[in-house]
Order: structure tokens, then sequence, then C-alpha cells
């Protein structure tokens, strides 16, 4: 967000009159600017080169050029322009131009993120605007820097100095009727409420910015419409917040708004990473990636980074997501935003984790911890700077009135009064010392409770998952299986296990390669995963085979769910393997039922050994017969003739149960 958000495509810039400076930014000219970024800055250079020779008039043109970069959010470009004309600027001596100057500079400090140096513009802005003594003329323009003092304390965590200052000056646009710096004033103060995770706030400041804005004020609207997808998506239906993201997009693009378009591709692959769908996601943030490098603002470029590399990490590429995180964690080193640093070290140091590099990622988990810290003691001395001066405003309030009601006769008491008060301003000092630290040693306490509950957690997760498919892996099922049989033997359940095996999958990696491979055992993986119950379980017990375990479920329960398998994995969706044309299972099914009339069931002795073993023989049985089916582990001799003997040590049979 930036000053440039102020002004509206409309007007062709070749029809704007030449006026001072300081009243160019104004509720008559905010409107003036009309086509697209590349027609109107090829329009201002046709300009200058026809005017080279007068310089106040190139001057002119090029502050014009300036507030044009601001308006689409080009710090790239900005910045050498102001060094271009900064000492054109100075050699004259209107303050009206050198604080514009100011202004202009601090918005472009504001956009690369070094927010103190933009404070420090702004307030020169606005001192030598002041002291210009016209202030009924410049009363717009001082609001206007006002405003963007106050949305630039967010990002120094002075948050409830900004929204106070975002009221008064919304107060004042909406007495003289100022309906731009009206609206922007509530897109900022959504801007804080976002800052401080109050989403339903902020989406409805979004929506009566929406709303304050004049109709032509296109691309205002449709940069609020992109904020308010945001919110919608935290808050509300997501289908409505993608509707509005590719209303928003259409504008930007219209208007050549490549910087917000770039931010609209990075929110449309937060969209999607929340479906969720992580190739869409992928693409999405790979074109925000892009168009930043293009752009050149490394601020957003690290933001960018941080993205990309944590769903690069999700979509399994953990060597390029590191090489991404990376880039963002240098890029925020050395900038001020405290924000994005612990997004960007806490991200890198994820991603150290999963890749196994334990060190380094213990390193920037700590440097992301110390610019967490960094932000809540900013906040916490906020806060309390704001308490202190609300203290005194009260006891300044009070110590007014008492003199007033007691007069001169009161002295004495008044002034015993005031060293009470002195006191308890001394202890509320020390109070606010001893809570900070306490604080700040609690934040540290909780911070390092959560990193490391976090870590237990992962390295549980990760012994107990296998690394491809995320399922569970075969000591982890093995481990479930036998707790569902102790079970099943206490309260007299069934339970049946599947043995699965996909159908020539040597001849798929030797055809398509290993990478092909994988994708075909997780498209597998996947099928099973949403075809089983929530207390059923399956793993992966070798490399293409994959265990079952049922509880509560006979041998007819278990057969229908082994078919649906089958037919599902031959006709799903094979996007993922497009190679692939054709992929098939095999199935083996043993079941242990002690209320089943079959004896080869009901054997209450069975354990799960056993059962893996039979099913294991089901499936051989299932390859043997010509693979893409199903086969039941059975014990009926009269059967004989359906089967085949397995060897010599395993005289139970098998029999393919009718369709």
């Amino acid at each position: 967000m930036s000053w440039s958000k102020l002004f509206k495509i409309v007007g062709v810039l070749a029809f704007i009159s030449y006026q001072t400076n300081a009243q160019m930014i104004s509720k008559q000219g905010l409107l003036q600017f009309q086509s697209n970024f590349v027609e109107a800055q090829q329009q201002l250079d046709a300009r200058l080169a026809d005017t080279s020779s007068d310089a106040n008039v190139a001057l002119e043109l090029n502050l014009q050029k300036a507030q044009l970069y601001m308006l689409y959010q080009r710090a790239d470009l900005l910045q050498p322009l102001l060094s271009q004309i900064q000492q054109q600027i100075f050699a004259q001596k209107d303050e009206a131009v050198h604080s514009q100057w100011h202004l202009l500079n601090g918005i472009q400090f504001y956009l690369v993120g070094k927010y103190a140096q933009a404070d420090e513009s702004l307030s020169l802005s606005l001192e030598l605007l002041k002291s210009n003594n016209r202030h009924l003329e410049n009363a717009y323009l001082e609001n206007f820097i006002l405003m963007y003092q106050a949305v630039n304390r967010v990002y120094l965590q002075q948050y409830e100095a900004a929204l106070a200052e975002l009221t008064a000056v919304y107060k004042r646009a909406e007495k003289n009727n100022w309906s731009i710096i009206q609206a922007r004033s509530l897109v900022f103060m959504g801007e804080v409420n976002y800052a401080l995770k109050n989403y339903e706030q902020a989406l409805e400041y979004y929506h009566n910015a929406y709303n304050t804005y004049p109709e032509n004020a296109l691309i205002y609207r449709a940069e609020t419409l992109m904020f308010e997808a945001q919110m919608v998506n935290i808050v509300g239906e997501r289908s409505v917040a993608f509707t509005q993201l590719e209303q928003a997009m259409d504008v930007f693009i219209e208007q050549q708004d490549d910087t917000r378009l770039a931010n609209a591709y990075l929110l449309k692959s937060y969209f999607y990473s929340k479906v969720p769908d992580d190739f869409q996601a992928l693409e999405w943030i790979a074109k925000s990636v892009k168009k930043r490098e293009q752009l050149g603002n490394a601020i957003e470029i690290a933001n960018a980074y941080v993205h990309y590399s944590s769903q690069l990490g999700t979509n399994g590429q953990i060597p390029l997501a590191l090489e991404y995180a990376k880039k963002a964690a240098d890029l925020a080193e050395v900038h001020e935003d405290i924000s994005g640093q612990w997004d960007s070290y806490g991200n890198y140091a994820d991603l150290l984790n999963q890749a196994g590099d334990y060190q380094q990622a213990f390193h920037y988990m700590q440097l992301s911890e110390r610019a967490l810290l960094k932000k809540a003691r900013l906040d916490i001395t906020s806060q309390t700077a704001t308490l202190n001066a609300e203290f005194n405003l009260s006891r300044e309030q009070l110590k007014s009135e008492f003199l007033d009601k007691q007069g001169q006769l009161l002295e004495e008491r008044n002034a015993l009064l005031n060293e009470q008060l002195l006191m308890e301003q001394r202890q509320q000092r020390h109070q606010n010392w001893v809570l900070m630290v306490l604080s700040a040693a609690l934040v540290f306490f909780l911070i390092m409770c959560a990193v490391i509950y976090r870590l237990y957690i992962k390295n549980k997760l990760l012994a107990s998952r296998d690394p491809l498919t995320s399922l569970h892996n075969r000591r982890s099922v093995l481990v479930l299986g036998e707790q569902v049989l102790h079970s099943s033997d206490r309260y007299q359940f069934a339970v049946s296990v599947l043995m699965l095996d996909i159908d020539s999958f040597k001849a798929v990696n030797d055809r398509f390669g290993h990478e092909t491979g994988d994708r075909v055992i997780q498209y597998v993986a996947d099928i099973c995963l949403a075809a089983i119950r929530k207390p059923d379980y399956v793993g992966r017990v070798g490399g293409e085979e994959f265990l079952l375990v049922l509880p509560h479920t006979d041998e007819q329960a278990a057969l229908l769910l082994a078919k649906r398998l089958c037919e599902q994995v031959v006709n799903a969706d094979k996007k993922s393997i497009e190679q692939v044309k054709k992929v098939t299972v095999s199935i083996g099914i043993a079941t242990k039922n002690i209320h089943s009339e079959q004896p080869y069931n009901s054997d209450p002795h069975k354990d799960l050994n056993q059962l893996i073993r039979e099913a294991d023989a089901a499936l051989y049985i299932a390859k043997e017969k010509g693979r893409n089916q199903v086969q039941v582990y059975h014990t009926d001799l009269d059967l004989k003739d359906h089967a085949v003997n397995l060897d010599a040590s395993t005289p139970n049979m098998l029999r393919t149960l009718p369709d």
C-alpha cells in the first residue's frame, strides 16, 4: 500500500495544466489521470522531449511523472527520478515544492520497507508545508500527509497511534467531503485491524471504503475489492473471494498495474493453497515471483520468495524451496519489516528442519524468535507510552479541576496530591518495567515451548509416516493393527485385513522412470486414504504394496471395499500420472470374526501376522489369476478346484467369491 493508491486513472495526461507543485495533490487533481501506465508514461516522455529546453516545464513534468510512479507503486523507477531532480528542486526557494519532494521521497522509503526514514521524510514534508502560512489552501495536502504518516506507523508497531490519527483524518475528510481521503482512511484502518488480526472489522472497513470511492475511481475500487477478497477468504465463503479477486485482476491487467497484479497473483496462490490445490497454488505464486523480480522491490520480492518456498516445500520440492527461502531470509535481513523477518526466518527454519539440517534450522529459528520478541517489545513499548500519556493527561485534568474548585486555600493539599501522583507515576514506571520484563520472559518461554513441541510433533510424525505417500509406514501400521486385534479380542468384533499390490509396477518404473512410479504410488495411496473410514488404517508396507486394517468389518464388507478400490484405481482421474494410461491393483483379504459360521474366520487365536500371511496368500492368487481382482482367503475344501495350493506348509486353500 502507498500514497499512489490515492490517485485515479481518469483524464488524459496531455491536457494537465501547469500548476503549483504543492497544489498537484488536491481534491480536484487526484482524479486527473486517465490512461494506463504505459500510455501515461509515453505521453509524459513525449512532452519532456518537446520541452527539454525549458527547465521549469521539464521539472513540472518530472514531478507529474513521479506521481505516476507513485500511483503504480513503482519504487524502482521513482527513486532514481527523485535523485535526478533533487538538485533542481532545492535550487528553488519555494518551501511547498520542497515539501512535495520530501513527501514523494517518504512514500518511496515506505514502499521499500524503510519505515523509519519514511517517517522522517513525511514529518519534514508536513513541517515545511505548515511553515508556508497557507493553512486553508494546504488543508487537503496536510491531511494527505498525516494519513500516510499514520499508516507508516503501523509498520513501526505503533498501532494505537496509527488508528487514532486515521480516525481523526477520516472525520475531517467526511466533514469536508474529501471522498478519496475518506475512502483511503477507511482502507488504512482496515489494514491496522488486519495487522491486529481483527479480520471481521477489517472486512467491514474495506467494504465501506469500496462504497465510499467515486465510481470512476476504478483502480482504487479494484484494489479495495482485492483486500476485501482477502478477508472474505478468512471469514467468509472462498468462492466469493475468488470471484472478487478475479474482478480486481481484470482491472489491474487493463490498467497495466504490474505491482498490484503481482500482489493479486500471490493472493490467488494463497487461496488455492487453502482449497487445497497445490498445483494451482504453485503456478500462481511462481507468476507473482516472476512479476516482483521484474519490478525490483526487494521487500516485496522477499515476501514472494517466502510464499513460493513454502509452497515448493508443500509440493515436495525441498532443494528448490530451500534456495528461495534462503534468498528471502537474506533480503529480509536488510529491511526494517520485523514481521517480514520473523516470517522469512521461521519459514527457512521449517524447511531446513524438513531437510534434516537441524543445526541451521535451530539458528534461523532463533533469529525468528528474536524478530518476534523485538516486535513484541515494540508493541509493549507503544502500549506503555499510550498508557503513560493517558495517565498524564488524566492527572493534569484532575489537577486543573481541583485547583479551580479549591483555589488558593488548597495549595498545600494540592502539593501533597502532586507528590502522591509523582510517587504513583514512579510506581507505575516500575510496574511497567516489571511487566515488560515478565512479559518478554513469558513470550520467550512460550515460544521455546511451542518450538520444542512443534519439533517433537514433527519428529514423531516423521517416525510413523511414509515420506512418499504420508500414509503410515510399515512399523506404524503394524503397531496400530496389533492394537485393533487386541480390541477385537476384548470386544469380540470382526477385523479384516487387505493386502493391496499395484499390478505390473516394475514395468511402469522401467518404461516411465522412478519419478512416474512414485506418482503412481501416490495416486493409489490417495485413493486408499479417501476410501477408508475414520477408524480404519492404511499403510505402505513395501515398494508398491499397501496394508489396510479394517476394524468392525466382516468378510463381505471387506470384499465390497476391495472391489470399490479396484474400480476407483482404474476409473479415477489420472491427471497426476498422465503418462500412465492404465493402473490396476490386486487385493487379498483375510478376516477374523469369532461370530462367523466359517471356522477359518472364527479362529480366536489368529494374530495379526497370521491375518497378513493369509491376505498375502490371497493376493498371490489374485496375481496368478490375471491381476486386477480381489481374492478372499478361505479353507473350504469343497472349493479346491477354484484355488491352488500355496506351499507345502500352508494347507489352507483359496477361492474367489462370486460377484
